[in-house]
C-alpha cells in the first residue's frame, strides 16, 4: 500500500508539500520556478544597470571611438556585467527563496512528511553549477575575445583614429618630442595605413621648453602595426623651422620621423588573454609582450655594443673612418682614440673630420671626439653620431671656432640591423654574460629574467583567480541557501545581508591572494590566500547542511 501525505503551508501561499514516499518532484519543481523568476529578475536588473549605466565601460580606456563604435561597445560590455552580476543574482535567489520557505515554515511540513532535507537542496546546486559554469566561460573566453573585438573595430580604421587625434587642441604627437598639427588630412584612397596632411605645423620639445618650431607645406604618415599599436613614420617636406638653440632659420627639402608605438583603444593584458592564452604563454613566457620589451631593451644594449666593436675593429691606424648617408660623407682620423667603459663608446683626440656633401665640402679640427650610437624604439632607428668639442668649423676659406658641434647622425648599415636582430635569446644570454658583472648588458639581461619570472606568476595567479572565482560561486550558492533557511528571512533586506557576508569574505581573500600571488617573494602563499576564503565556505556548507539542518 502506498502511503501518501498532502500539508499545506501555515501561510496558506506556500507549495503543497507531498510525498509519495520517492522522490519530490513537485517541490523540487517549485523551489526551481521562485529561484528561476528571482534570480531572472535580479540578474536582468543588475546586468542593465551596470553595463547601460556606464559603470563598465569606465574600466576601460576607450581611446578615440565614433558614436556608433560607442554603440558597439555598449553592446560588447554585457558579457563583463553579466560575469560580475550571475554569481550575485544567484546567490540572493538562493537566500531569498529557501529564508522565505523557511519562514513559512515549509520546510517544517516538508520534514513532518518525511522528506529528506538534503534532497530539498537539487535547484540550488543545478542553480549554483549553471552559474560556475556561465561565468567560467564569460571570465575565460567570452570577455577576452570581447577585448580583441575592441581593438579589432577601433584598431581596424587607423586612419579615422590619427584623424581623430590630429583634431584635438593638443594635436599628434609623434614622439615625445614631436608634435604636429595639420589644417587638412586625408587618408590616401590607395594605402588606409597612410594619412597625407596639409599645411602642418609642428613643435618640438625639450623638457619642458620648446626647442624648435616649424611648418611643412606636406607631411606624409605611413603606419605599420607593430605589437599591440601602431608606428608612424613622418616624411616631412618642404620644411621651414626655427631652432632656439642655434637662434636660426633653416630650410631642408625632406625630413623623415619615427614615433613612439601607437597604442590600440585596450593594450594587451595578461588578464584580457583567454584561458587557452595563458597556458600558451605559461609555457612559451618570452613572446608576451612585456618580456619582448625587456628582450628588445637588451637587444638594443647588445647591439650597441656589438656596433662599437665592429667601428673599434674597422678603425686602423693611419687610417679613414668612413661613415654614409644619403647624400652625406663623413670621413674621420684621430691620433688616438679609446673605448669607454660600462657604456662601451669611441673617444675620440686629436680628431680631423671632413663632411661632404650637397653643400660641398665642410672640414672640422677638434681637440675631442665622442662617437656614440643614439638609441631608439628599435634597432633600425638608431644611429651613429659623433660630437666634437672645442672644434674649428672651415667651409670655402671661412673658418669658425665652436665649443661643440654635433654632426648628423648616420644610420646603421643593412647587414648590421640584420645580425643584431637575428639574435636569438639564447644568443643575447650569452653576449651578456661576457660583460662585467654590474655591467650594462648584465642589468639588462638580468631585466629579461625579471619580466620572465614575474610574467609566469601573474598567468598563474590569473588562471587561479578565474578557478577560485568559478568554484566560488558554487560554494557560496549554496552556503546561502543554507544560512537563509537558518536566519529566516523574509524581506530582501535579511536576503541580502546573508549574501553579502560570505562573498566579501570571498572576494578578499581572491584579492589578497593574487596581489600577493604577484610579489616574487610570496607566490605560492598568495595561492594559498585565494583558495583560503573558498575552503572556509566550503566547510560552513559541510558544517550547515550536515548538523545545524538536522536540528
Amino acid at each position: 500500500m502506498v502511503r501518501r501525505f498532502r500539508f499545506v503551508s501555515v501561510s496558506g501561499e506556500g507549495p503543497l508539500c507531498e510525498s509519495v514516499m520517492g522522490f519530490p518532484w513537485t517541490l523540487q519543481r517549485y523551489i526551481f520556478r521562485e529561484m528561476g523568476r528571482t534570480f531572472l529578475l535580479t540578474a536582468i536588473t543588475l546586468t542593465g544597470v551596470l553595463g547601460l549605466g556606464g559603470g563598465v565601460l569606465n574600466m576601460i580606456k576607450l581611446g578615440d571611438v565614433t558614436t556608433g563604435q560607442l554603440v558597439r561597445l555598449m553592446c560588447l560590455v554585457v558579457p563583463i556585467a553579466a560575469a560580475l552580476t550571475l554569481p550575485i543574482a544567484a546567490l540572493f535567489s538562493a537566500a531569498a527563496t529557501y529564508g522565505r520557505l523557511s519562514a513559512d515554515n515549509e520546510f517544517v511540513a516538508c520534514r513532518s512528511s518525511g522528506i529528506n532535507m538534503h534532497l530539498l537542496f537539487l535547484p540550488t546546486v543545478v542553480l549554483s553549477l549553471l552559474s560556475a559554469i556561465v561565468t567560467f566561460a564569460l571570465i575565460n573566453f567570452v570577455i577576452p575575445r570581447m577585448v580583441r573585438n575592441l581593438n579589432e573595430f577601433v584598431g581596424a580604421d587607423v586612419g579615422t583614429l590619427i584623424q581623430r587625434r590630429l583634431s584635438r587642441p593638443r594635436g599628434l604627437t609623434l614622439n615625445s618630442k614631436f608634435r604636429i598639427h595639420a589644417e587638412r588630412s586625408e587618408v590616401d584612397p590607395e594605402n588606409a595605413n597612410r594619412i597625407i596632411l596639409h599645411r602642418v605645423s609642428f613643435i618640438k620639445t625639450a623638457g619642458e621648453e620648446w626647442a624648435v618650431v616649424g611648418a611643412a607645406q606636406q607631411v606624409q604618415l605611413d603606419f605599420e602595426r607593430r605589437g599591440q599599436g601602431y608606428r608612424a613614420a613622418a616624411t616631412l617636406y618642404d620644411v621651414t623651422a626655427f631652432d632656439r638653440e642655434k637662434g636660426q632659420f633653416f630650410q631642408q627639402g625632406i625630413q623623415t620621423l619615427f614615433s613612439d608605438q601607437i597604442p590600440l583603444s585596450v593594450p594587451e593584458e595578461i588578464k584580457f588573454l583567454t584561458l587557452g592564452g595563458l597556458f600558451y604563454f605559461r609555457g612559451r613566457p618570452t613572446e608576451w609582450r612585456e618580456v619582448q620589451t625587456a628582450m628588445n631593451d637588451l637587444r638594443m644594449v647588445v647591439g650597441r655594443r656589438l656596433i662599437y666593436d665592429d667601428l673599434w675593429d674597422e678603425w686602423r691606424p693611419d687610417e679613414a673612418q668612413i661613415l654614409t648617408d644619403e647624400g652625406v660623407r663623413y670621413e674621420f682620423r684621430s691620433k688616438s682614440h679609446a673605448r669607454i667603459a660600462g657604456d662601451g663608446g669611441i673617444e675620440l683626440f686629436d680628431v680631423q673630420a671632413t663632411e661632404t656633401g650637397r653643400r660641398g665640402e665642410r672640414r672640422y679640427r677638434a681637440a675631442r671626439g665622442l662617437m656614440e650610437v643614439k638609441r631608439g624604439s628599435h634597432i633600425d632607428e638608431c644611429r651613429i653620431e659623433v660630437e666634437l668639442f672645442d672644434v674649428e668649423v672651415g667651409e670655402s676659406a671661412r673658418k669658425v671656432m665652436r665649443a661643440r658641434k654635433k654632426l648628423n647622425g648616420v644610420p646603421l648599415r643593412k647587414e648590421q640591423i640584420d645580425r643584431i636582430e637575428s639574435l636569438s635569446h639564447a644568443d643575447l644570454t650569452r653576449i651578456a654574460g661576457e660583460d662585467e658583472i654590474g655591467g650594462p648588458l648584465r642589468m639588462a639581461d638580468r631585466r629579461v629574467d625579471e619580466a620572465i619570472a614575474e610574467t609566469g606568476r601573474r598567468i598563474a595567479a590569473t588562471i587561479s583567480e578565474r578557478f577560485a572565482f568559478s568554484v566560488s560561486v558554487f560554494v557560496l550558492v549554496i552556503l546561502g541557501a543554507a544560512l537563509g533557511i537558518i536566519f529566516r528571512g523574509t524581506d530582501t533586506v535579511t536576503a541580502f545581508g546573508v549574501s553579502f557576508v560570505p562573498s566579501l569574505l570571498v572576494i578578499i581573500t581572491i584579492v589578497m591572494g593574487k596581489q600577493m600571488a604577484y610579489n616574487a617573494t610570496t607566490p605560492v602563499l598568495g595561492l594559498l590566500v585565494m583558495w583560503s576564503g573558498i575552503a572556509l565556505v566550503a566547510a560552513l556548507d559541510a558544517w550547515t547542511l550536515t548538523r545545524v539542518l538536522r536540528r
